[in-house]
């Protein structure tokens, strides 16, 4: 795989053997990375479809279902993804350790995501993960409710903590990248550092 623009993230990995900011990144793509994300993603949304089948409201899922191809394949991959050194890869699918396989509908944009952006993502996230839970209130699921409310929980924790420490996508309002290693890895990738410069972001050179 390569990308159409100068990004690392998709270069030979032997590059990283001499990188310096090798293991506090996870700026190249392993299948255990996607598979814990979606195991702790799964979890919750079994969780949430047993409490709406169980109070009667199962037709409603279609809705929460089409939400979900709308806000990953369209909503989330624009505001979100775009902005990341994954979706550089040349090709039409994203490869990364969350929205895998999705559509690549729009073009890559090195350059931060913009506050507009970061508002939308917390109102897609607001929706996607509420959604279910309106239906166990209106049934009075609460044991479901409770136990759904602890899963998003314990999803976000994992993400922050384990995820969003090493992610590359560095401009997401959630991610925890040191700026020194931010700045290493713009440092490595000019056209990404001329974007992000050109939007404001001072970047310090490495010693």
């Amino acid at each position: 795989m390569k990308s159409d623009y100068e990004i690392c993230t998709w270069k030979n990995s032997e590059v990283c053997d001499v990188c310096s900011i090798k293991g506090k990144l996870i700026c190249h793509f392993r299948t255990k990375y996607l598979l814990s994300f979606l195991s702790y993603f799964l979890v919750y949304v079994i969780t949430t479809f047993i409490g709406i089948i169980l109070g009667g409201f199962g037709w409603y899922l279609l809705g929460w279902i089409g939400y979900w191809l709308f806000f990953f394949e369209v909503w989330e991959i624009r505001i979100l993804c775009s902005h990341c050194p994954y979706y550089a890869e040349e090709g039409n699918t994203l490869h990364c350790i969350a929205n895998y396989s999705s559509l690549k509908l729009w073009k890559y944009h090195p350059e931060p995501m913009n506050m507009s952006e970061k508002i939308q993502l917390f109102i897609g996230f607001t929706i996607l993960f509420g959604y279910p839970l309106i239906f166990m209130v209106l049934d009075s699921q609460f044991i479901f409710l409770v136990v759904s409310i602890i899963e998003i929980m314990i999803f976000f924790s994992f993400l922050i903590i384990k995820r969003c420490a090493k992610c590359p996508n560095f401009s997401c309002p959630f991610n925890r990248v040191r700026k020194e290693v931010v700045d290493s890895f713009l440092n490595k990738n000019p056209e990404m550092k001329k974007a992000w410069e050109a939007s404001g972001y001072k970047v310090l050179k490495e010693i």
